[in-house]
């Protein structure tokens, strides 16, 4: 996918979304880590995350979004053309739904996921424990939702020590 498609097939997606606002850093935050938390979930846009200041972020998303969001409001909503897609669409919309636009809570999911995809073997009191060395705003029991929250939603499988 070209990048200006990608970008036009991530505008109709993220409207669908809710409103992103990319003028306030945690609209920055809560677009990064919900694509990211999309893609993990299996609508793979092709954006390429690595660990940053707050956990997975990708240039390339916010270079892209930059560019769209001017237009955001002329771009259609869509819908994917693969029921089964579309389906797996629905199902992010109810992973992310109860707190979509809290970026604390998006930032916990998304750096315990793309920590646990690092290492597969890594147990939970570890990935819990790395998270809260990197971000030291957050607290152990946030972390421990955000962990059963993922688990729940199979995006990583419970391992304990």
């Amino acid at each position: 996918m070209e990048d200006v498609e990608r970008a036009l097939a991530l505008g109709a997606v993220l409207k669908r979304i809710g409103d992103f606002d990319l003028s306030t850093f945690e609209g920055r935050l809560v677009l990064q880590k919900t694509v990211y938390l999309m893609q993990s979930y299996g609508l793979y846009f092709g954006y390429k995350f690595s660990w940053y200041v707050h956990g997975p972020y990708c240039p390339e998303l916010t270079r892209e979004a930059f560019k769209i969001y001017p237009f955001l409001n002329k771009i259609p909503k869509a819908k994917f053309a693969k029921p089964q897609i579309e389906k797996r669409f629905q199902d992010f919309l109810c992973f992310i739904k109860e707190k979509k636009s809290e970026p604390d809570w998006l930032e916990q999911l998304a750096c315990i996921d793309f920590l646990s995809s690092l290492n597969l073997d890594a147990k939970k009191e570890a990935i819990i424990k790395a998270v809260l060395n990197h971000e030291n705003h957050f607290n152990k029991k946030q972390c421990e939702e955000a962990w059963k929250h993922l688990v729940k939603y199979d995006l990583i499988k419970e391992k304990t020590e």
